[in-house]
């Protein structure tokens, strides 16, 4: 089903779903951030600034483009942190301001929107620098311009940009001595990237995906001793409301107080971000021209320190039990400090989850055991040490992956019953072959037959396709929502791709997505959302 025509609803799921995509992968943009200073939270600072976005767009999204563009682009505005989150901001805006007079547009249209995006995040800056998103960014403007004329599809032309943007992220190392120096690529570039391959996940609806997860190399804090923050230390963010100046003049008066200036907007509202050592001084000359509000000033060069050098006094850390490899690589992603291995056929022992626990480096570490089984192991832990141990009762790896993105980037400890009443949230089952007859709740199960587990209750069918569906009915897929599979044990991922195929040809208005899990004795996990 090729989708031709961008419309107001389909861009407040454009947004929403690159949003999902910053929280997913924030906790790793924040790791690859050394530039332009290596504060670490180029992740949260994209996640929230999309966040507010989709806060003002979801308002309207039932109105034309231009509406859910120009809601989403004043959302941004204020809500916006950080160099990348202004920057993002920036863009938005551009893009608004080329849809302004339109209720959708095409591929082509589309392609002069993304130009204008890139154009003014470029004329917000006073020095922009190449190697960052505006590097990313424009060469995905660039090969969506080029396509637009005879591609009409959005699917095929967003994934084209988004080779697009891959490609020229990895050569941002290139440009940029600091992100060479560090071994990473750019933290704006990737999370513009991620907020890409997010938002093709409503290009078109029966279409059935498998992001890579992840797509750069597993999280691993980057931050070198050398990597310096320098004498402009505050990043320093306000609003200035009721202005009575144009962005432009207010940025010349502030230019000379500091470096990363970013003064976006018009009047009455101006969004200003700079990083300065004088961030009363700029908060005097801003306050001649109008009302000064959401004042944030950061000391970066504390946050830098508490990143490098004082990193054992991290507040939380996180040990997961993992089911397979793949879940491994996925709860690396997703912000584990630690992972336990299953052993083969068995369970690991209270002493590899005390070391585990022992590993991460944080003053409280909750312990994520993902397995029934595992839970009285886990009990054990708190009392062998002198760390702060939560044992999390996560049930299965589905449920972990859950938790997970709700405590990673944690800069505090998380209450333990918030974390319980998210657990009740997650739908999950289990699909296996049954490796005996048996009877359990009233099922009669024979050997080899597909099964599936929901919430202990079995239920069995004689294929694995209409086991499936069925599973994902119970979950509740008839009501739209996201299915993701995660298969493993004899399972490819041509198996996982027919299935995933066949779930979103017969549950209207569904998502699918599928990840290797690599689990043993289990042909899928299956969560719903």
């Amino acid at each position: 089903m090729a989708v031709t025509h961008l419309d107001g609803r389909a861009f407040e799921r454009f947004v929403a779903a690159g949003t999902y995509f910053l929280r997913k992968y924030r906790g790793v943009l924040n790791d690859l951030n050394v530039f332009p200073v290596p504060d670490g939270d180029t992740g949260s600072n994209m996640f929230l600034t999309a966040k507010a976005a989709l806060r003002e767009a979801s308002k309207v999204r039932d109105q034309e483009l231009s509406t859910v563009a120009a809601a989403a682009a004043n959302g941004s505005l204020l809500g916006a942190r950080g160099n990348s989150g202004v920057i993002l901001s920036q863009m938005l805006r551009g893009f608004s301001h080329s849809v302004r007079h339109r209720s959708s547009i095409d591929t082509f249209q589309l392609s002069l929107a993304m130009k204008e995006a890139v154009a003014a995040a470029r004329a917000a800056l006073t020095k922009p620098v190449e190697g960052t998103i505006l590097t990313v960014a424009g060469a995905a403007a660039d090969e969506a311009y080029r396509l637009a004329v005879r591609e009409p599809d959005f699917y095929r032309l967003a994934n084209a940009v988004l080779r697009a943007a891959n490609d020229a992220l990895e050569r941002t190392p290139e440009q940029l001595p600091a992100l060479k120096e560090a071994g990473v690529v750019d933290s704006g570039g990737a999370g513009f990237c991620y907020f890409l391959e997010g938002a093709l996940r409503f290009l078109p609806e029966a279409t059935v995906r498998a992001t890579a997860f992840p797509r750069r190399p597993t999280r691993s804090a980057v931050f070198t001793r050398r990597q310096a923050v320098g004498e402009y230390r505050f990043c320093t963010e306000f609003v200035l409301e009721d202005a009575n100046v144009e962005a432009y003049p207010l940025r010349d008066q502030l230019e000379k107080l500091g470096d990363s200036l970013l003064v976006i907007g018009a009047k009455p509202t101006i969004k200003v971000h700079v990083h300065t050592a004088e961030p009363e001084t700029v908060k005097a000359i801003a306050a001649r021209y109008g009302a000064v509000t959401r004042w944030k000033v950061e000391d970066m060069a504390r946050q830098h320190t508490l990143l490098v050098v004082d990193a054992p006094l991290r507040p939380v850390g996180i040990a997961a039990v993992v089911a397979g490899p793949g879940f491994d690589r996925i709860a690396r992603e997703l912000g584990a400090d630690v992972t336990i291995p299953t052993p083969a056929g068995a369970n690991p022992s209270v002493q590899d989850l005390l070391v585990a626990a022992n590993a991460a480096l944080a003053s409280t570490v909750y312990l994520l055991p993902n397995d029934s089984n595992v839970a009285l192991a886990a009990r054990e832990v708190p009392a062998l040490t002198d760390k702060r141990v939560v044992i999390v009762p996560t049930r299965d790896p589905v449920a972990g992956l859950a938790m997970l993105l709700r405590l990673a980037g944690a800069d505090e400890p998380v209450a333990f019953d918030r974390l319980t009443a998210a657990l009740e949230e997650v739908r999950s089952a289990s699909v296996f072959f049954a490796g005996k007859d048996s009877s359990v709740g009233g099922v009669a199960v024979q050997r080899g037959a597909p099964t599936a587990s929901i919430g202990g209750r079995l239920i069995t069918a004689p294929a694995l396709n209409d086991l499936i569906v069925e599973t994902a009915a119970q979950l509740g897929a008839g009501d739209g929502g996201l299915i993701t599979l995660y298969y493993g044990n004899a399972q490819k991922e041509r198996d996982a791709q027919r299935l995933a195929a066949t779930l979103a040809e017969r549950f209207a208005g569904i998502e699918v997505e599928y990840y290797y899990g690599g689990q043993p004795a289990i042909e899928y996990w299956i969560s719903y959302e």
